[in-house]
C-alpha cells in the first residue's frame, strides 16, 4: 500500500500536496514596478522561468481567470493555474515578457506537458491598451491555425497558498518542497530549456 501511494505521488499533477498553509500575499508595488500575469501549465514551472529574467523583481502563483471568489489548490473552480510577475518596465518590457510566454508555450494544447485540462490552459490577461495590442500582434502570428490560448479581460488573480511559491529555487536550495521528484524531471528541465535558447536578457 505504501508503495502505491509513492506511485500516485511521483504522477500526481505539479501542485499536489496534503499540506494546509496559509495563501501568499501580494506585495504593495514601488513606483517603479507594473504587473503582468501569465498562466502555461503549471505555475511552479512558468514561476521558475519567469524569475530568472532580468527586470523581474517578484513572481508569485496564484489561480485566474475564473469568478470563485477565494480559490484554493484543491477548489479553484474555473480558474487556472496563474503568475503574476511584478518588473521593472525600465529594465524589461511587456513585449519581452510576452515573448517569454511563448518561447515556454505550446499553444496547440490545453495545458502542458505533463499538466492538461482546465485548471493548466495557457492565458495572458493583459491591461487593455498598449498591452493588448501586443497580444494581438503575436496571436496573429497564429491566424488560420486553432490556437489554446486565452486573453483574458479580466484578472481577478487570487495568490495561491503558501508551499507553492519559490517552488523551484527552493527545491534547488534543498528545502523540503512537496513533489520534488515533478520539480526534479519536469520544473528544471522546462526552465533549463528556456534558458539554453532564449534571447530575452537573464539575471546572473
Amino acid at each position: 500500500m505504501k508503495n502505491y501511494i509513492f506511485l500516485l505521488l511521483f504522477f500526481a499533477s505539479c501542485s499536489s500536496s496534503g499540506q494546509n498553509s496559509p495563501f501568499a500575499k501580494v506585495p504593495k508595488l514601488k513606483s517603479n514596478q507594473e504587473i503582468a500575469y501569465f498562466a502555461s501549465g503549471c505555475f511552479w514551472c512558468v514561476e521558475g522561468v519567469y524569475e530568472q529574467v532580468l527586470g523581474v523583481n517578484e513572481v508569485i502563483s496564484g489561480y485566474a481567470g475564473g469568478k470563485m471568489k477565494n480559490p484554493s489548490y484543491y477548489n479553484h473552480g474555473n480558474h487556472t493555474e496563474t503568475v503574476l510577475v511584478i518588473y521593472n518596465p525600465q529594465t524589461v518590457d511587456y513585449k519581452q515578457l510576452l515573448e517569454v510566454f511563448f518561447e515556454i508555450t505550446n499553444p496547440y494544447t490545453v495545458g502542458q506537458e505533463p499538466d492538461f485540462g482546465p485548471s493548466y490552459r495557457s492565458a495572458i490577461f493583459p491591461k487593455q491598451g498598449d498591452q493588448m495590442d501586443l497580444v494581438d500582434q503575436y496571436l496573429e502570428r497564429y491566424e488560420g491555425h486553432k490556437i489554446d490560448v486565452i486573453a483574458f479581460e479580466k484578472t481577478n488573480f487570487s495568490p495561491a497558498e503558501v508551499y507553492h511559491q519559490n517552488y523551484v529555487s527552493r527545491l534547488e536550495a534543498g528545502e523540503n518542497v512537496v513533489n520534488p521528484r515533478y520539480g526534479v524531471n519536469v520544473s528544471i528541465p522546462r526552465r533549463n530549456a528556456f534558458l539554453e535558447k532564449t534571447k530575452v536578457p537573464l539575471k546572473n
